[in-house]
């Protein structure tokens, strides 16, 4: 069989009929060159095949499309995690992980410092590709910037990682006398999926295509050559990733890089994406209970879209009442203003919740008769 050019796979389905030494060597040719046309050829799926029949390991799977994952995580018995690379108990990981999907401040600071020392041991490293990025960049006088998941009004654990991440390889990258990155806040007009956590993989998509990230187009990439960096919290099935980089790169994007603290084995994400909400529920459950009165009273904490999710749903409204105490008041209030600034108050199952809050705000005085906050 002729080995084809990346460019020329009409569907990387197609390319399963063919020798697995043809297979390996188109994974490693569009590896090395991410394109905007294999996200809609089934490039993604190609590779978690290949990783499924023992071909490539998961290194070089969390590589397509231009990722990069510092832990890679698979399931294990008793709803544990295991580290894919060293097969050790991932428990302590997944639990600051589980943490930070709520704002926990200390979590995200952790994991914000993981990435942070990545990124300076690679801008130390002359031969990394992070130390070519941004050289080429000065070359060529581009920006380099970062996009994290949409947001409306809340932002997610991804937006205030990111933000700190940012900040601080900024600095280095300054005393390297190279391009800083450009923090890009993707906004969110329709209001965000409940559920997203715990869609499959093709309610994911379809999510994505109709209310999720507003992704700059042409005119963004008119100006200046512009190197995407997207960065979230897990890489489960790619599919947030893969619409940023189909997206910045048919738009006139000159590189796109995905970066993520963590990875799910794609054997089980694809399979079944709500493994992600079995992660971010090993410290923090769907319970009001004394893990989420600690993470809501830590100094510093800010309302995250998750949080607000978990706190006003249905599922919780009972037990309210008797949690509002727990937390400190001041707290409350930033959590009632940011669910009325990203519309709660037209979901039906949110209402109830947020009229007990109200009324609880109201008698501490830190709302007056009209539901204004007092200044």
């Amino acid at each position: 069989m002729t080995l084809l050019s990346p460019i020329a796979v009409r569907s990387w389905t197609e390319m399963q009929q063919a020798s697995d030494d043809v297979q390996l060597a188109l994974f490693r040719q569009a590896s090395a060159r991410p394109s905007s046309s294999d996200v809609k050829t089934g490039f993604r799926a190609f590779a978690a095949d290949l990783l499924a029949r023992g071909l490539i390991d998961m290194g070089e799977y969390v590589t397509i499309l231009g990722g990069t994952a510092l832990v890679c995580l698979e399931p294990g018995p008793q709803g544990r995690f295991h580290n894919m690379r060293t097969g050790r108990d991932a428990g302590e990981l997944t639990a600051i992980y589980s943490r930070a999907k709520y704002g926990g401040v200390d979590d995200i600071r952790y994991l914000a410092r993981c990435l942070v020392n990545y990124l300076h041991a690679e801008l130390d490293d002359p031969c990394s590709q992070w130390t070519a990025l941004f050289q080429d960049a000065k070359a060529c006088g581009d920006c380099v910037v970062m996009m994290t998941t949409g947001w409306r009004n809340v932002p997610s654990t991804a937006n205030v990682l990111y933000e700190i991440v940012v900040e601080a390889v900024n600095l280095k990258l300054a005393y390297l006398a190279l391009p800083t990155i450009i923090n890009v806040k993707l906004p969110r007009l329709a209001p965000p999926c409940e559920n997203y956590a715990s869609l499959s993989l093709d309610e994911r998509e379809q999510v994505n295509l109709m209310q999720d990230h507003v992704i700059p187009a042409e005119n963004f990439y008119r100006w200046s050559g512009v190197h995407v960096i997207f960065g979230d919290d897990v890489l489960v099935t790619g599919s947030t990733a893969d619409k940023v980089l189909q997206e910045s790169l048919r738009n006139g994007a000159k590189s796109f890089r995905a970066l993520y603290p963590v990875a799910i084995d794609p054997r089980v994400a694809l399979a079944d994406a709500t493994i992600e909400d079995r992660l971010n529920s090993v410290a923090i459950t769907h319970q009001l209970d004394d893990a989420l009165a600690q993470l809501l009273s830590a100094p510093g904490y800010q309302p995250i879209l998750r949080t607000l999710r978990l706190v006003f749903g249905e599922v919780n409204r009972d037990e309210l009442a008797t949690f509002l105490p727990k937390v400190p008041a001041p707290v409350w209030l930033d959590l009632y203003k940011a669910a009325l600034g990203n519309e709660f108050l037209a979901q039906a199952q949110c209402v109830s919740s947020l009229v007990i809050l109200r009324l609880y705000l109201t008698k501490l005085g830190l709302l007056d008769d009209v539901g204004r906050a007092t200044l």
